[in-house]
C-alpha cells in the first residue's frame, strides 16, 4: 500500500504556532505579572527564554524539518515534541520581548505574533489609538 504524501511541514508548523504561541504568550505574561517582575527583570527573563529556545532549536531543529515518511515513535517523537515546544516558547518570548521594547511583536513564516498587551507595569506607554491588534490564531495562506 502506498503511503500518502506527507503534509507541508511549514503549513503544519504555522497551524501549530497559530494556536500555541498566543497561549504560551499569555502564560509567560501571567508569570511575569504574578512573579512581580520589573521591566528590566522581565526583559532579562524573556531574553533568557528566547535564547534557550534558540539553542534547543539549533541543536534539534532538524527533527522538525526532516522526515523519512515513517511514523515517529519513542525517542524520535519525544524529540519532535520537545523541540516544537521550545520553538513555541521562543517565539512567544521573542514576541513579548519585542513588545516590551516597543516593536509590537515578531513575524514567523509570514504570521505576526504579539501579546494583546504587555504585562502590566512592564510595558512602554502606547500612543492612544495606535495599538496593534493581537494575533488571533488565523494566518494567511
Amino acid at each position: 500500500m502506498r503511503q500518502p504524501e506527507p503534509p507541508d511541514v511549514i503549513e503544519e508548523l504555522r497551524t501549530l504556532l497559530s494556536f500555541a504561541v498566543p497561549l504560551r504568550s499569555a502564560d509567560l505574561s501571567y508569570k511575569i505579572k504574578s512573579w512581580g517582575y520589573s521591566r528590566a527583570q522581565a526583559i532579562a527573563w524573556l531574553t533568557s527564554e528566547a535564547e534557550s529556545a534558540g539553542v534547543s532549536l539549533g541543536g534539534r531543529g532538524d527533527a522538525l524539518q526532516f522526515s523519512d515518511r515513517t511514523p515517529r515513535t519513542g525517542r524520535a517523537r519525544d524529540t519532535v515534541v520537545r523541540t516544537a515546544d521550545d520553538f513555541v516558547s521562543g517565539i512567544a518570548a521573542a514576541g513579548l520581548l519585542a513588545q516590551l521594547q516597543g516593536r509590537g511583536g515578531v513575524s514567523v513564516f509570514g504570521d505576526h505574533y504579539g501579546a494583546p498587551s504587555p504585562p502590566s507595569g512592564t510595558g512602554p506607554p502606547e500612543p492612544a489609538g495606535q495599538s496593534a491588534p493581537p494575533h488571533d490564531g488565523n494566518h494567511e495562506k
